[in-house]
């Protein structure tokens, strides 16, 4: 992933727009930029704890060993005070029952009562009813008649057919017969228009001239209970992997550590035999910090040979050592300066080929530590899982094999600790023993202490909340509407196509002329997103969404929260403003409580507002710049590069704030004004929703989307509600849709709603030229008449194709399809 963001990094860097534009390498590789966008699984979301999930959700979940869900205390009571309405009404229902069947047969009663199995209406906490609830069925007559209803009518037809002639019999059925035909034909008529309508239908979808209902290609989320309960299962799993450790590791101490112990001394004192029979001498024990006398295991302490040098060394003079430490020094600054020379030189090589359009993509990729974590990874995984099939294992179970070779090695390096110093000891006796032999003086060894680092003692800070919960913090905030519940939005909500028309309209630089449509900015988005998961990629910690009113600003706020299933903190003014007699207490509050129940997100609706210029006079009672001077200090610099916290605004005025409101978001996002696909898809959309396809004609939403193309996605969503109400939907079988009714709605009011003007579209786009970095360095560019920007070239890419083919087993179009490494196929 963040390789991944470098190249995409480099792309804007060369783009010099946020936005990037390369159809004519897709069309090639016979791909759309939906298959390049980064997509971002649910099962990378940032899971918070359980206890914390519960009281931000009221159905809250708790699994138990056997997985079975169990009910919240305020669901239980729910549950009991329905069961009791249900019991009151089934009692008064059979008492109404049995009192009608009193009035009309007592007798017959009391033998069916006797015959009769009690029915008993029972009911346990955590169980399902075994029988359904029984309904009311009125089966008895309360007026006993002596004549049947058969002789009655019987009577009455009698009466009827003496009255009728035989000829009159006879014209009668035959008019019954001819209506029956007519009925018959009209309705085989009907039957057969609607299949041949169907099949119209069908043959226009196949050939593609008609559309259908969106398929967003991000798949909708799953519901965030699932998930939790699948950790939970993993939880779960993982107590009984834990388990098994635990009762290996005893196994493996009781039966093998003697074995071990008496193993590793043996080794060590062979070792200690082999070096005095062919060199006379013992070699230097091996000390703590270079991890002891696994290095004898390792094979990495001195050979005969060097253990020779090492002793001719101890036997030379000071002079002599600095000589020769003199000369290695030398030696290592040659190296270093040949490796700085080769350094610069490659450096200027691709200086100059960047200078002339060809970027060396390949270094960048050799150069990336993440793509060499990468391939050890990939290279372990391939050495480990080459025998272990998993087929037959369905319930994921440990590896045993795997447990006890790793116990076992762990339980070799504990133990090895403890061999070693009882085997330092006799190190120093055959060390005695030796120079009185040669009658030599005897030195004892020096051990170095490992250096443990120790923490800074921090100051203490008065802190108002260090004895409260964050359940009751969290509690007080919902309660003075702070924290609000995240309305269900996925990002298919946000309808809008990509902008296929910018690569090939570029001007004399070669800079893009044609401006982003809502994919793009929905692209980026996404891509902001990726760090507040499970992925330590690099994110911005503020975001702020600017464009004119009813373009989906708060939508999209809407949807990135709930992407993310963030706690949500409305930080407005017309919330903040009851707290401006404490605002410290306040600010500490929210951020105690965000951090704690990350992923947060602290949300200010018209952030302009917060620093504006000059505060109207109806807007002075709810102080909007009460945290302008606190955002800052104790809201940005407490997110740390970690924390899954976001500070996110919208602003449709953005030049009545002070130039402070630029510094405050790292990433400001214009809303693009939408183009002919997006309002087609828009309309689309919205109307194949609400009504189906056979509807309304091919060209009404052709018609719609030319005509109406400039009014703001959400004037056009409010239109589709509005005129596809409950009354005109019950009569568009017979009515077919106008795209007229639809006109109607923006020009038949008291003040007839037109599309944005131009002049308030340029205001946004001058005001975000100058914040936006890439759209000043463009504008330099342009200014200098510079041709710097040139046809997009790669170089030296063919090894680096062969190198991860070789390694990843695949090709790269299959591994890195999802994002712009689609390049190097």
């Amino acid at each position: 992933m963040r390789t991944l963001n470098m190249l995409k990094c480099e792309l804007c860097n060369i783009e010099l727009n946020e936005y990037i534009y390369m159809d004519k390498v897709l069309i090639a590789r016979k791909l759309s930029p939906y298959d390049i966008c980064i997509w971002r699984s649910p099962d990378f979301l940032y899971r918070r704890p359980l206890a914390y999930q519960n009281f931000i959700y009221k159905n809250g979940i708790c699994i138990d060993d056997y997985g079975d869900e169990r009910q919240s205390q305020e669901e239980r009571a729910y549950i009991a005070e329905c069961v009791t309405i249900i019991q009151a009404h089934e009692r008064a229902r059979r008492s109404r029952v049995l009192k009608s069947a009193i009035m009309y047969d007592k007798k017959k009663l009391m033998v069916k009562q006797a015959n009769k199995i009690p029915y008993i209406f029972t009911y346990q906490q955590g169980q399902s009813c075994s029988i359904p609830i029984k309904r009311t069925t009125f089966n008895a007559c309360l007026v006993k008649n002596k004549t049947s209803c058969r002789d009655i009518l019987k009577a009455k037809t009698h009466k009827i057919v003496n009255l009728i002639n035989v000829k009159e019999c006879l014209k009668y059925d035959e008019s019954r017969e001819m209506a029956a035909l007519r009925i018959q034909s009209a309705w085989r008529i009907y039957k057969a228009k609607k299949i041949a309508e169907k099949n119209i239908l069908l043959q226009r979808h196949l050939y593609g001239m008609t559309g259908r209902r969106l398929n967003s290609p991000n798949k909708r989320r799953q519901s965030i209970h699932e998930i939790y309960k699948e950790d939970l299962i993993k939880q779960n799993q993982n107590s009984k992997f834990e388990q098994l450790i635990t009762n290996e590791r005893t196994r493996l101490l009781k039966e093998t550590a003697p074995n071990i112990m008496e193993d590793i001394s043996d080794h060590i004192r062979a070792w200690f035999k082999e070096f005095y029979e062919k060199t006379g001498d013992f070699h230097p024990y091996p000390e703590v910090a270079k991890k002891g006398t696994v290095l004898v295991l390792l094979d990495e302490t001195m050979n005969f040979e060097e253990f020779k040098e090492f002793q001719s060394l101890q036997n030379m003079s000071k002079e002599e050592k600095k000589a020769k430490a003199e000369k290695e020094k030398m030696k290592r600054l040659l190296e270093k300066e040949k490796y700085k020379k080769q350094k610069l030189k490659d450096a200027k090589r691709r200086k100059k080929l960047k200078d002339a359009g060809i970027y060396d993509i390949a270094y960048q990729l050799t150069s990336s530590k993440d793509i060499e974590k990468i391939d050890a990874t990939i290279k372990q995984f391939s050495i480990e899982w080459r025998n272990v099939d998993e087929y037959l294992n369905k319930n994921h179970e440990a590896i045993s094999k795997w447990v006890t070779e790793n116990e076992l090695s762990k339980i070799h390096r504990e133990l090895r600790i403890l061999v070693d110093n009882y085997m330092r000891l006799e190190y120093e006796l055959l060390k005695k023993a030796w120079s009185l032999d040669n009658k030599t003086k005897y030195k004892p060894m020096k051990e170095r202490k490992l250096k443990f680092t120790t923490e800074r003692k921090k100051r203490n800070v008065l802190n108002p909340t260090e004895q409260r919960t964050i359940d009751s913090l969290y509690q007080e905030l919902k309660e003075s509407g702070i924290i609000e519940q995240p309305i269900d939005k996925s990002f298919s909500d946000f309808v809008g196509d990509f902008n296929f028309i910018a690569d090939d309209t570029r001007d004399e630089n070669n800079m893009v002329m044609i401006g982003p449509e809502y994919a793009d900015m929905k692209a980026i988005i996404q891509e902001c997103l990726v760090g507040y998961g499970n992925f330590m990629v690099d994110k911005p910690k503020s975001i702020c969404i600017i464009g004119p009113a009813n373009s989906g600003k708060q939508l999209l706020c809407r949807i990135i929260s709930s992407e993310l299933d963030a706690v949500l903190f409305n930080l407005s003014p017309e919330k903040t403003y009851q707290f401006a007699h404490n605002v410290n207490y306040f600010i500490q509050t929210v951020m105690k409580v965000a951090k704690e129940l990350q992923p947060s997100i602290l949300f200010i609706d018209d952030a302009h507002r917060v620093f504006w210029k000059k505060v109207p006079k109806d807007q002075i009672e709810t102080n909007p710049t009460l945290h302008q001077n606190v955002i800052t200090k104790k809201i940005l610099k407490v997110i740390k590069k970690d924390d899954k916290i976001m500070l996110l605004g919208t602003s449709d005025a953005p030049w009545n704030a002070k130039p402070k409101f630029k510094n405050v978001f790292q990433k400001i996002l214009l809303v693009p004004k939408s183009g002919y696909a997006t309002t087609y898809l828009l309309w689309m959309d919205k109307i194949s929703k609400i009504i189906s396809e056979d509807a309304y004609d091919d060209y009404t939403i052709t018609a719609l989307a030319k005509v109406l193309c400039s009014y703001n996605t959400g004037e056009i969503v409010k239109n589709v509600e509005h005129t596809l109400n409950l009354k005109r939907r019950m009569g568009i079988k017979r009515n077919h849709l106008n795209p007229m009714e639809f006109i109607d709605y923006f020009m038949q009011r008291p003040e007839p709603l037109f599309p944005l003007q131009d002049k308030i579209i340029q205001k946004f786009e001058k005001w975000y030229n100058r914040t936006n970095p890439y759209r000043k360095l463009k504008a330099a560019m342009v200014l200098k008449n510079q041709n710097t920007h040139f046809p997009l070239m790669i170089f030296n890419v063919a090894e680096e194709c062969v190198l991860f083919h070789n390694v990843h087993g695949c090709s790269l179009y299959f591994i890195f399809k999802s994002d712009l490494f689609v390049f190097l196929y």
